[in-house]
């Protein structure tokens, strides 16, 4: 049986007279009495009484079945409230970026935002930022964090937040830019060797000759701790990555200079159906 036909019954329980629930539909009598037939050869058994210009008398199945009926029509009509509401309003949200900016950008924002969107899961994925365009198409992802403006078919690409990178070291660590041989002292770690910020800023910005590294680590968290507890020791990596340190004393920040600015972009599909909450990203606090 189909929906159609639990709301015939219904309204045939309604106002047994065929003419008027066929007016109702929009069908000829005959059509409705034929398919009321059709319904009572399937299910094996009568529903109504047909009484002439009386009109219908249900039979006490038919009661039953209009109240089951109800309940079914009701559960179906919650459901397919709520799907056009989730149409405006997301229940699931895909962001991919880079492991620093997701952990400390991306998750106070979500902390904050997280209220207005009661029924919204966040997914998040972590990729470098040189294989975020490819994540986003593999993925099928909501909104991807980019390093550079990309034309990505079917994307948008808009600045979302600019990172001001330096070196991260001890506070007892002597750093000088502008000294020869200053930085070849400190004691170099970083996040890996397959995506190196202190050769990417230092040995190719800063033309800095290649240091000894100490240390990879592909954890944030181990490698500002390690420079915090570690005499002479150095990174490099965003303001954002290590700012609370930063206020405890732990650690020093010395920007990188004229070369020290980064833009990110959030890129996210066209026709997004949940755009309120790309504007929530672009807006609450998160662009600098």
């Amino acid at each position: 049986m189909e929906l159609f036909d639990l709301e015939i019954i219904q309204a045939l329980i309604q106002d047994p007279h065929l003419s008027r629930v066929a007016q109702r539909f929009h069908l000829s009598q005959s059509a409705l009495s034929k398919r009321l037939q059709n319904m009572e050869e399937k299910l094996g058994m009568k529903l109504f009484e047909r009484r002439g210009p009386r009109g219908l008398a249900a039979m006490p199945v038919a009661t039953e079945m209009a109240q089951l009926s109800e309940q079914v029509l009701t559960a179906w009509n919650s459901g397919l409230q709520r799907a056009k509401r989730h149409q405006d309003e997301p229940v699931h949200f895909g962001i991919v970026g880079p492991q620093i900016f997701m952990r400390e950008i991306i998750l106070p924002w979500w902390n904050q935002a997280s209220v207005n969107y009661p029924e919204l899961s966040l997914e998040v994925h972590i990729s470098a930022l040189s294989r975020v365009s490819f994540e986003l198409v593999r993925a099928g992802m909501d909104v991807g964090i980019l390093e550079h403006k990309e034309d990505l078919e079917d994307f948008i690409c808009k600045p979302i937040f600019t990172e001001t990178w330096g070196i991260v070291a001890h506070p007892k660590a002597k750093v000088d830019l502008n000294e020869e041989g200053s930085l070849k002292k400190l004691t170099w770690g970083t996040l890996s060797n397959q995506q190196n910020q202190v050769d990417e800023w230092l040995v190719r910005r800063q033309k800095m000759p290649p240091p000894i590294y100490r240390l990879y680590w592909n954890d944030l968290t181990a490698l500002v701790n390690w420079v915090a507890e570690t005499p002479n020791g150095a990174t490099v990596l965003p303001l954002h990555a290590c700012q609370s340190l930063i206020e405890q004393d732990r650690v020093q920040f010395t920007s990188l200079g004229k070369d020290s600015k980064r833009v990110l972009y959030l890129a996210y599909r066209q026709n997004h159906p949940h755009r309120k909450i790309i504007q929530n990203l672009l807006s609450a606090g998160v662009l600098l």
